[in-house]
């Protein structure tokens, strides 16, 4: 008995400072190096990308070859991979078995397709925010959204005027309350639409902050009517505009898209 009763005095004391350094080991594997690097990797790629493009880094038309946005952006072959699914999910990248990644290069009916259905929705869009400005008291944050786009009128060129001009849409978005236009708007191929032709006309012209302005002060006005016609004619006025553009606007830059390092 004495010597079971040994044991176990020993077994009492040892016991604490074995659990304490088991879950010491633990703790870092479980969190730190494996739950991170999924959740960031593929987003930076998606953001690099989309930045590339309004930068000029990237083009329509141009190759995604994983190798190279790996070593571009420091991250695994299967985080691009990720990333390049949710790009194709959104209509910017084709994904095909023998060519690989490229980002999409509009044709003609497709950007008039799109550009029929995004003056709905822009329309939309602004005719709920003008509804719903004064009962989610959104008021100000508006009006602070749209003088910080409307700031930009004599370099409309900038990369600061798309984050404005982004932030401005997400909001006039958001205030209108509608779940599906955030789900649906990405796949109208925005940013193909803005980057494409860029090098045939300069986009956005000072026509286009008149035409911010415009929805603005009908949305804070809170004027339903107003805000939805005055977002249509926008998008009617970028329809046609892209409509009288030349042939070259919607023909891929060459007979073989350019890889990721030499394209820009």
């Amino acid at each position: 008995m004495m010597h079971g009763q040994t044991r176990g005095a020993r077994s009492d004391r040892a016991g604490p400072s074995t659990r304490t350094v088991r879950k010491t080991k633990r703790t870092p594997t479980s969190t730190a190096s494996d739950a991170a690097p999924s959740k960031s990797s593929p987003h930076k790629v998606y953001t690099g990308v989309l930045k590339g493009l309004y930068e000029g880094r990237f083009v329509p038309g141009q190759r995604l070859v994983e190798s190279d946005l790996s070593r571009l952006y420091g991250v695994s072959r299967n985080s691009v991979r990720e990333a390049l699914n949710r790009l194709a999910a959104e209509r910017i990248v084709s994904l095909n078995l023998h060519r690989g990644a490229h980002l999409r290069h509009l044709t003609r009916s497709e950007a008039r397709d799109n550009l029929e259905l995004i003056e709905l929705m822009i329309g939309l869009a602004a005719r709920l925010a003008a509804s719903n400005l004064k009962r989610k008291k959104a008021a100000k944050r508006f009006s602070e959204v749209l003088d910080k786009l409307l700031s930009f009128e004599e370099r409309p060129d900038s990369l600061e005027f798309l984050g404005a001009r982004n932030q401005f849409y997400r909001t006039l978005v958001e205030i209108g309350g509608n779940g599906e236009l955030p789900r649906i708007l990405p796949g109208m191929e925005v940013h193909l639409l803005r980057v494409q032709f860029r090098s045939f006309y300069p986009v956005p012209q000072k026509a286009g902050i008149s035409d911010y302005r415009r929805i603005g002060e009908a949305v804070l006005a809170g004027d339903p009517k107003r805000a939805e016609m005055a977002g249509q004619a926008h998008v009617r006025r970028i329809a046609k505009e892209v409509a009288d553009l030349p042939d070259e606007a919607f023909g891929l830059p060459g007979d073989e898209a350019t890889d990721v390092e030499s394209g820009a």
